[in-house]
């Protein structure tokens, strides 16, 4: 979870739900209330990662984490519409 300060959102990414990684990856955005939102492509469910917000390029950045017994070490980034 990280806060994205230009669109004024906190953005929060996953999906393992206790010990089913089939769970589809799920991101939210918080601006007073919680809404999932729906982007065309999407990393894959995961947890354990890491994610911070640049805001020179006005991204919100994450990195790795884990898939069951896989270690994953990808980068992907948000701009507020989809993630890359």
């Amino acid at each position: 979870m990280t806060y994205d300060s230009v669109r004024g959102k906190v953005v929060m990414f996953g999906g393992d739900t206790g010990f089913s990684w089939s769970t589809p990856s799920k991101t939210w955005v918080y601006d007073g209330n919680w809404t999932q939102v729906t982007p065309a492509s999407s990393p894959s469910a995961r947890g354990n990662h890491a994610m911070t917000y640049d805001s020179v390029r006005g991204k919100v950045v994450m990195f790795g984490g884990a898939s069951g017994m896989s270690v994953l070490n990808d980068t992907w980034e948000y701009d507020g519409v989809n993630w890359t």
